[in-house]
């Protein structure tokens, strides 16, 4: 079968595809002279782009790998051959995947993504794990063994609070063994810094066997996953060629591990035997094979109204990484806003949520977009939520408390892949996973407004307004901690010290890596009499953040 990929094949580059050495041809598609076929992005559709192609070599399947970042020519819906979808971060691209992806033949994401992307249009499968090292990189090197727990990757507590708290579980190792945990360490740095470590910690963001898992048996390290994994059991085997643990055992295994190098080494050995298996060229075939036989969802998304299927090549080309689709989405997006201006998604859109990028949309046309949007759906609490966002980055508290005030008294959830904001923010993080798994609630929405009411009033001295708005939150969703810390302040200034520090010694656990609030908390226990308990978790917090090199580069 002749095989178009385009994207960033298993989610790691292009070397799979290089080395490939199977019974099929497979050839890259992609913008620029380092594919083997290139196509026009702001010209030309799928069906052109393969009717080009064939004149020479006639493709038979499409592999798009993320095409949220990498959309394939426009009319993918109407493309000429079998297409196929092969989608990793669904939990934070939800809003752009959730109805585009009815555009393929099939789609393939991870066994969590198989229900939470399922629905009318799309139905999505689970044949194998996406990901893989990189072979000519990920590999075994002649490096000593002098890190004994290793975490490399992101550290912010905002992408995975719970393997933040995992992180801070291992604090007490620090007096025994040397943990490392490095961000931004990318390339030959991150190789030797995987080669180095006796142990290899990992927590998948959406019970995925994810990329960590497959780099770290290239490199021949011993890999620690969460038992809780999907996917993991399916192809490696536990304790043999990676070691799994749960929140009960999960200190003791380590050290178990540790103090047995020899039984840790013989893991690490069986499971590198394995990488070479698990290598994306390597399981290739077996994809092509399974997509080539599968049938057809029949490209549902034809069923869909012609004004959403408009909506939809915004959402699906407005944040493409290939500069041509995005001068063509906002082409589209200017139309659909004279077309349909009643519809308050269409103005998001034109504020800079899809395309082009927020800033580089002025500041006040944003803002004008979205209270227009509210103007649309005045129930809606999103609609509210976002006006107030846009005026408090314009400045203007005073309407931004308003519209806060305006999304406490709605009660509809539409819009509600629509929320702005940035994937750096825990809240928006945390939403767009719930919307993807349908747990979203107003219950979540109006806590976020109460905390950012909280804020403002905050910074107005309305100390208990601010108060009032930090209990109310705490009281409809305890999972969003965005206002603990204020709260714990306030409790503080306003002559309640004792009820501050127990109010911040409980929701630490809240506020993983947090360290402002483990230094406030440490003042606070210091400043009632508690020294004991204030130099105990100073200890602590040093511990951890002894495990964060200042360069992990020149480690």
């Amino acid at each position: 079968m002749r095989v178009l990929c385009l994207g960033i094949p298993f989610f790691c580059n292009e070397s799979p595809v290089a080395l490939y050495r199977g019974p099929h041809e497979v050839k890259t598609l992609g913008v620029g002279d380092t594919y083997d076929f290139a196509f026009d992005s702001e010209h030309e559709t799928a069906t052109q782009v393969v009717l080009r192609i064939a004149r020479t070599w006639t493709p038979e399947l499409l592999l798009c790998w993320m095409p949220e970042a990498f959309p394939p020519p426009f009319g993918i819906e109407h493309a000429p051959l079998k297409t196929v979808a092969l989608v990793s971060d669904w939990n934070v691209y939800y809003p752009v995947l959730a109805t585009n992806l009815a555009r393929y033949d099939l789609v393939l994401c991870d066994k969590p993504g198989t229900e939470a992307l399922r629905s009318t249009l799309v139905h999505p499968h689970h044949a194998m794990p996406l990901y893989s090292a990189i072979t000519p990189l990920h590999r075994r090197l002649n490096e000593k063994k002098d890190i004994d727990v290793l975490f490399a990757g992101n550290l912010s507590p905002a992408a995975h609070r719970t393997r933040a708290r995992y992180l801070e579980r291992l604090a007490p190792l620090l007096d025994r063994y040397r943990v490392v945990f490095a961000g931004g360490v990318f390339g030959e740095d991150y190789v030797r810094l995987l080669n180095r470590a006796r142990l290899v910690f990992n927590h998948s963001i959406r019970g995925e066997m994810n990329l960590r898992v497959f780099e770290t048996l290239a490199c021949g390290s011993t890999a620690l996953l969460e038992s809780g994994n999907l996917e993991v059991r399916d192809h490696l085997k536990p304790d043999e060629e990676i070691v799994l643990y749960d929140a009960g055992d999960f200190e003791e295994r380590i050290i178990h591990l540790l103090e047995h190098p020899h039984e840790a080494q013989a893991i690490a050995d069986c499971g590198h035997r394995r990488a070479a298996g698990l290598a994306g060229e390597n399981r290739l075939t077996a994809l092509i094979d399974w997509a080539a036989r599968e049938p057809s969802s029949g490209r549902l998304f034809h069923t869909v109204p012609e004004a959403e299927r408009r909506y939809q090549d915004v959402l699906m080309y407005g944040q493409s990484r290939f500069a041509g689709h995005r001068v063509v989405a906002q082409q589209m997006l200017n139309r659909l806003a004279g077309e349909h201006s009643k519809d308050p998604r269409v103005w998001t859109a034109a504020s800079g949520f899809i395309s082009p990028p927020v800033d580089e949309i002025p500041p006040d046309r944003a803002r004008n977009a979205l209270i227009k949007a509210h103007t649309l759906a005045p129930d809606s609490a999103i609609f509210a939520l976002n006006a107030a966002s846009a005026c408090l980055f314009c400045g203007d508290n005073d309407a931004a408390l308003e519209y806060l005030e305006k999304a406490l008294q709605c009660d509809s959830l539409d819009g509600q892949t629509c929320l702005m904001g940035s994937v750096s923010q825990p809240f928006v993080v945390r939403w767009r996973r719930s919307v993807a798994e349908g747990t979203a609630s107003t219950a979540m929405l109006r806590a976020e407004t109460h905390i950012r009411t909280a804020h403002l009033l905050s910074a107005r001295g309305d100390l208990p307004g601010a108060e009032t708005h930090a209990m109310a939150a705490d009281a409809l969703d305890p999972g969003n901690s965005g206002a603990v810390l204020l709260w714990a302040n306030i409790l503080w200034v306003t002559g309640r010290k004792v009820e501050a520090a127990e109010l911040l010694q409980r929701r630490l656990a809240d506020l993983p890596l947090d360290f402002e609030a483990r230094q406030q908390l440490c003042d606070m226990l210091a400043d009632i009499g508690m020294r004991e308990e204030a130099l105990a978790l100073a200890r602590t917090t040093l511990r951890i953040v002894r495990a964060f090199p200042d360069d992990p580069a020149s480690l």
